[in-house]
């Protein structure tokens, strides 16, 4: 028989909410591990893709 989760799946469903919601990671200590959940923040340093620019010759 495994050992029960650390953390139950409505509570990181509601961590995840927040964290989405306010931008932040969130981090519960339980039994003296840490758990944290954050948001997914697109890229910064990664380009977005370039649109397809038509040379025009006159």
């Amino acid at each position: 028989m495994s050992s029960p989760a650390l953390v139950k799946q409505s509570d990181l469903k509601r961590m995840a909410d927040v964290a989405k919601a306010k931008g932040v990671t969130v981090w519960i200590e339980v039994n003296g591990r840490r758990v944290g959940v954050s948001p997914d923040i697109p890229k910064i340093h990664s380009p977005d893709e370039l649109d397809v620019v038509e040379e025009v010759r006159l």
